[in-house]
């Protein structure tokens, strides 16, 4: 036993437990109100979903055959940007790997592809089955559990709607799970993406799962309930289709695809440029202090400032709590910033091309699978305060905090995962 946590430093995963759980404590809202059961009840399933689908045989079937369904999926996305694009959709051509033409229109595929899970009830299905499943274990409301199940299927934009008529009435306590569960997952859609660039997708769809009950541990410890939640009993919540027909899921859901392709791709030329340029102020100013300090006739060297050098410097002891050493460390708690302050598909870019040892890659994956940035905190008070106007203030006061709470849960799956692989 001893020996197993000695490998790889896994007895670092454990302490890393404990600060995740005492950071969540040091930022509770009410400290005198915490209660054990959520919390209990959270890493029961937390360490029963990551046995089961990282120690054993049955798990690792289930996932092997998720990932051949995704790789027919590929395929048939591939189908239309070949007919789209022609050659330049082939990433062995002498293009190379294009990301505009073989990532972005994929997004546009899942899309649609969800519009029809969803117009043949299947997504609800699938979510209300999670829901029924986890709130008596956790010992949370029909409508948060709904949402953070959903929030791992759909994304932090799209899984509010499953509650839209819940939203106004949600306690404190539940509309904080809202936004956590919301920053600590991705959607099916985006980790098919990440999939696709490369990202192993067997700890993608681990994280997944696992990232639901971490969710509710960190959000029950930073704001216990305390209230009466309107759904407490549980819920019975309907969210019709918005398309009539199954061409009109296809048609609504091709756009929507468009849509969030069209702001990634955006988003990721504007946030990669202002990295760039934020990058080489801060080289100048090293490049100046350095020359400024030679000037004075001292030999101190200083450090070529950069905001993965900053932002690394801060995640460094989470790096190291996660048991990764030398390159790995420096790189992992680099990329743990990056993801915090700019978002989690530059960090993954970055990964893949990091050089970093298969083990390094494994744990990262966990600890960068989430929606979790500053970004987010604008996303959500978009999004969310649609469908729920009178809590645009909470929202906005939670939002800090939310961002947070989505950043520990990652780690602690990161943490927890590490103890299995």
């Amino acid at each position: 036993m001893f020996a197993y946590l000695f490998e790889y430093g896994r007895y670092l995963n454990v302490l890393g437990i404990g600060v995740v759980v005492a950071l969540s404590y040091l930022f509770s809202l009410n400290r005198r109100a915490f209660s054990w059961k959520p919390v209990i009840g959270g890493f029961g399933l937390l360490f029963a979903t990551a046995w089961f689908l990282l120690h054993t045989r049955m798990g690792s079937l289930v996932t092997a055959l998720v990932t051949r369904a995704v790789d027919q999926l590929y395929s048939a996305a591939d189908a239309g940007i070949a007919f789209m694009f022609g050659a330049l959709g082939v990433a062995e051509s002498h293009w190379g790997f294009v990301f505009a033409i073989k990532v972005l229109p994929v997004i546009v595929f899942f899309g649609a592809l969800m519009a029809v899970l969803f117009h043949l009830r299947i997504i609800q299905g699938l979510v209300w089955i999670f829901a029924r499943l986890l709130g008596p274990v956790l010992g949370t409301s029909g409508a948060e559990t709904l949402c953070a199940v959903g929030n791992g299927i759909l994304g932090q934009t799209e899984a509010p709607l499953l509650i839209r008529n819940y939203l106004e009435s949600l306690t404190r306590s539940e509309f904080l799970l809202v936004m956590i569960s919301g920053m600590g997952t991705l959607s099916g859609s985006i980790i098919a993406v990440y999939a696709h660039l490369g990202i192993p997708i067997q700890h993608l769809l681990a994280a997944s799962v696992m990232a639901i009950p971490a969710s509710i541990i960190v959000s029950k410890i930073m704001l216990p309930e305390t209230e009466q939640p309107q759904t407490a009993p549980g819920t019975e919540v309907s969210m019709p289709s918005r398309s009539s027909n199954l061409l009109e899921a296809i048609s609504l859901g091709t756009v929507d695809g468009l849509n969030l392709a069209l702001n990634i791709g955006a988003i990721l030329i504007s946030f990669v440029a202002l990295i760039g340029l934020l990058n080489s102020v801060l080289g100048w100013a090293s490049f100046e202090m350095q020359r400024l300090v030679h000037f004075m006739g001292d030999g101190w060297q200083v450090p070529m400032l950069s905001l993965e050098y900053l932002s690394g410097f801060i995640f460094k002891p989470f790096a190291w709590l996660l048991g990764l050493t030398g390159v790995d460390l420096v790189k992992g708690a680099e990329l743990l910033g990056v993801r915090t302050v700019v978002n989690e598909m530059i960090a993954y870019t970055s990964m893949l091309q990091a050089g970093l040892s298969e083990r390094a890659v494994a744990l990262l994956t966990y600890a960068l699978a989430g929606f979790a940035n500053l970004s987010s905190i604008g996303i959500q008070i978009g999004g969310i305060g649609a469908l729920a106007p009178s809590r645009r203030a909470l929202l906005s006061s939670f939002g800090v905090r939310a961002v947070a709470g989505g950043v520990l849960t990652n780690l602690l799956i990161a943490f927890v995962a590490g103890l299995f692989i």
